[in-house]
Formats: C-alpha cells, sequence, structure tokens
C-alpha cells in the first residue's frame, strides 16, 4: 500500500510539472504567433508605401478606418491619404498586452522609410519575463526580440 501512494505522489508532482511546461509552451507560441501577425503587418505597411508612392501607416485599430489609442483592439495598415484599411490584425487574446514606449506609430513614406522611433512590447498577461516579444525600431529599421532583454 505504501509503494502505491509513494508511485501516485510521484504520478502528480510529475503531472503537476508537465502541465506548467506545456502551458509555458502554449502561451510562447501564442505570442509568437502575435508577433509575426504584426511584423507582417508592418511589412505590408512598408510595402504598400513604396508600392502606392504615398504614406501608410501601421496603427491601432480605432474601430472602422481610423487609428486608436490602444493596441489592444488589434491594429490597422492604412492609408494616410483616405483612411482606406488595407489590412486589419486581431485584437490581443488572453489577457496579452503591447504597449508602445514611442509617441506616435509607424508611418511608411514613399521611400520606405519609417521616422518612428520606439519600441512595441508585447507581454503576456503574467508579465512573465521569459516570454517578452517586442519590436524595436530605430533609424528606419527595426529588429526583433524576445524575452527579458524586451523593455
Amino acid at each position: 500500500m505504501i509503494e502505491l501512494l509513494v508511485t501516485i505522489s510521484i504520478l502528480i508532482i510529475m503531472a503537476a510539472l508537465g502541465t506548467a511546461s506545456y502551458q509555458y509552451l502554449i502561451t510562447s507560441t501564442r505570442l509568437n504567433g502575435e508577433i509575426s501577425g504584426m511584423l507582417n503587418g508592418i511589412k505590408l505597411a512598408r510595402s504598400e508605401a513604396i508600392k502606392r508612392g504615398e504614406t501608410v501607416s501601421f496603427c491601432p485599430n480605432g474601430g472602422g478606418a481610423s487609428c486608436g489609442a490602444s493596441w489592444s483592439a488589434g491594429w490597422n495598415v492604412m492609408l494616410n491619404s483616405s483612411s482606406t484599411q488595407l489590412k486589419v490584425g486581431d485584437p490581443l487574446t488572453h489577457g496579452d498586452s503591447l504597449t508602445n514606449t514611442g509617441t506616435g506609430y509607424p508611418q511608411f513614406t514613399a521611400a520606405g522609410y519609417t521616422f518612428f522611433t520606439g519600441t512595441l512590447s508585447l507581454h503576456d498577461s503574467n508579465s512573465t519575463p521569459g516570454l517578452y516579444r517586442c519590436i524595436v525600431f530605430n533609424a528606419g529599421s527595426w529588429t526583433t526580440q524576445q524575452g527579458a532583454s524586451c523593455p
């Protein structure tokens, strides 16, 4: 009987550890998907600006054909001249949050350049440093980072 209790206890401990690792993997995969979607939107905004020869914005979704203030509602790729939406990104899920350390949002000129300087940081609902994802804009280009190195 004691051996059975010890075996059951070990199984319970292993299941608890496995569940935590699985949850971390699920959250990491979700955040990777969200940041990849944003990167695709940024690349689209840049290429459309070059193709159309006009300024295109990558901005928070304001509902309809407008830029908003909160990134939690998703994002837009919009033509500045006509407020035409070219693409709309899905809202963040599971309590994830996106913060912007810069002023405004990326706007790409007809030459494909952006003057935006700042960081778009994506965090899970628990703000786990190992799960941070960010896009850092500097000097007209951007890079991605993950983990504790993200602001």
